[in-house]
């Protein structure tokens, strides 16, 4: 598998070297569709050769993008029948786990939208899959490939901003809340992708609040429209504790920011974004500074996972990473709503 072609940059469209790579999507509802749109633009630049899409819905593959080259109502039938490089998963997400492992015990790369598993235990599961197997596990926390982000690291790493103080993640989306999702695992998770690999902890954070609301009021987490989460990650030696504040939501105005405090200037950016961030300080004033490479986050990713420059052990990690805090995130959550918030 991926062993074709690589690219020179995986993010750069005129470095690319010409390759014939194959990707199967399976799933083709709203997000799926995305993926589907992503991969024909990468078509039509030539990373890719050939799409595949598979759905149960036959109207859905009815509708399908006109540079999809071939449709399957099953995903064995179209695992058999091509030669795949890698497959999407972009299905409800109780189907991650049992697709995900069957489709790694044949050896193929994966990419499994987000949430990776419907519980940590779940996580663990795919990444031993993943393991034994001769493809890759790759997560849809897509935001660790938005050009804000890679900007926002390295300014992070030249100490730029001095020592990070503070981090603020702020989602909220007008959509009406889908009935079988929860805040913190549907929109809080992109943060807890991102935030360990913008400050690098060291140990595990500690979580003081985790609460789950609607109209301000606590509410469970199966119907709450609105999260809050805050977290510490403990400083070493003379650096100081790092404050992380989420604030996620449906039903209210778009809002998709990432403020980082840093002793010496501040970074914010907007993810809807992807030419540039400000830098500065309230007092001072804020400038703008180009993102080396505007394209799409899902593009980047995509990119990202065809390079082929990857570690299945850093990947891994990450993924576990992610999981153990959405773990105790939604824990947290749980316990506040029954035994905190009515006393």
């Amino acid at each position: 598998m991926m062993n074709k072609a690589t690219l020179s940059s995986p993010e750069r469209t005129n470095d690319l070297v010409k390759m014939v790579f194959n990707v199967g999507v399976v799933g083709c509802g709203r997000w799926g569709t995305k993926h589907l749109e992503t991969l024909a633009l990468l078509k039509h630049q030539g990373v890719i050769d050939e799409i595949y899409a598979c759905d149960i819905n036959r109207d859905r593959l009815e509708k399908i993008h006109p540079a999809i080259d071939e449709v399957f109502r099953n995903w064995t039938d179209m695992c058999q029948s091509v030669q795949l490089d890698l497959v999407s998963i972009v299905t409800q997400n109780s189907s991650h786990l049992s697709l995900g492992v069957a489709m790694l015990e044949q050896g193929l790369n994966v990419l499994i939208e987000k949430p990776l598993g419907a519980s940590l235990d779940e996580v663990k599961r795919l990444c031993e899959a993943a393991k034994k197997s001769t493809g890759t596990l790759h997560s849809g926390y897509l935001l660790r490939h938005h050009p804000g982000v890679k900007l926002a690291k390295k300014l992070i790493e030249d100490h730029s901003i001095g020592r990070v103080k503070s981090v603020r993640f702020t989602k909220y989306s007008s959509r009406k809340k889908p009935s079988n999702a929860n805040a913190i695992e549907n929109l809080a998770s992109h943060a807890f992708s991102i935030i360990p690999s913008l400050i690098i902890p060291s140990k595990s954070p500690l979580f003081s609040v985790a609460m789950t609301l609607e109209d301000g009021k606590p509410a469970p987490l199966t119907t709450a429209l609105q999260a809050k989460v805050h977290l510490t990650y403990s400083g070493q030696a003379t650096n100081p504790d790092t404050e992380v504040e989420v604030h996620v939501g449906w039903q209210q105005a778009d809002c998709n920011l990432l403020t980082i405090e840093g002793t010496k200037q501040h970074i914010r950016l907007n993810f809807r974004e992807h030419n540039s961030i400000e830098f500065g300080t309230q007092k001072a004033g804020y400038r703008t500074i180009p993102t080396l490479h505007p394209i799409p986050p899902l593009e980047a990713q995509y990119r990202y996972i065809l390079s082929n420059t990857h570690s299945p052990h850093v990947l891994a990690e990450d993924h576990l990473q992610t999981a153990e805090l959405l773990d105790k995130a939604t824990s947290l959550a749980q316990y506040w709503y029954l035994h905190k918030a009515w006393k």
